[in-house]
């Protein structure tokens, strides 16, 4: 039977494995950012208060974390699956820190069970285009003559790079800085103190930056 502990514990693990806070989970999952801080884990009344199924999903989705793995440290007694590199389907994935875990080989390739895949979009099921900067405009994150790739499928999320069409005007490459159930608010690459609030009926469609030259 599976525990309080053993759940929480099992979130706090897998936020450890992607170089996270709970708070950080949270934030990358789009959810609150104090959705599993150890003081909401307890209710007023003193019962134990389980994440919702909805977090859980959300969590796995956005740090691609395997099923297996997470039930996995359910079981505080159970090693974690081994991954091996060579058999994933995208390509290795470990997190970089003051205390690196990541392995590698003698010829330099990643190696051990630290390593997870990490899936990058395909063409023949996403919604992919590439746009290449010209100018200085975007400096100091892109320069003139970096590509950028954009997914029209992948989830946008508070803090993202992402590809903004504006009803009636022309592309331009932002910060999403906010999202409101009326609106969203945007950040200039450049580092500009200046916002751009649009209504979402002012917006044709937002598109992801997922991949990027530089």
């Amino acid at each position: 039977m599976l525990s309080h502990t053993q759940v929480w514990a099992a979130i706090d693990a897998l936020a450890k494995r992607h170089g996270l806070t709970p708070s950080g989970l949270a934030k990358r999952a789009g959810l609150d950012p104090t959705t599993f801080n150890p003081s909401k884990r307890i209710a007023g009344d003193g019962r134990p208060r389980w994440p919702s199924t909805e977090s859980l999903s959300k969590i796995l989705e956005a740090t691609g974390e395997p099923v297996s793995r997470f039930v996995a440290g359910l079981d505080p007694d159970a090693p974690a699956p081994a991954l091996r590199p060579e058999s994933f389907s995208g390509i290795p994935h470990s997190t970089f820190g003051v205390e690196t875990t990541a392995e590698f080989d003698p010829d330099g390739l990643p190696a051990g069970p630290n390593w997870e895949p990490l899936d990058l979009p395909e063409p023949a099921t996403h919604t992919l285009f590439a746009l290449s900067v010209e100018g200085d405009a975007l400096m100091p994150v892109y320069r003139h003559g970096d590509i950028v790739v954009i997914s029209r499928d992948t989830p946008v999320r508070t803090g993202d790079r992402v590809v903004v069409k504006p009803k009636n005007s022309q592309l331009t490459l932002l910060c999403l800085e906010q999202r409101t159930r009326s609106a969203y608010v945007f950040k200039a690459l450049s580092g500009a103190s200046a916002r751009m609030r649009l209504a979402h009926d002012e917006v044709d469609w937002i598109g992801r930056i997922v991949w990027a030259t530089q």
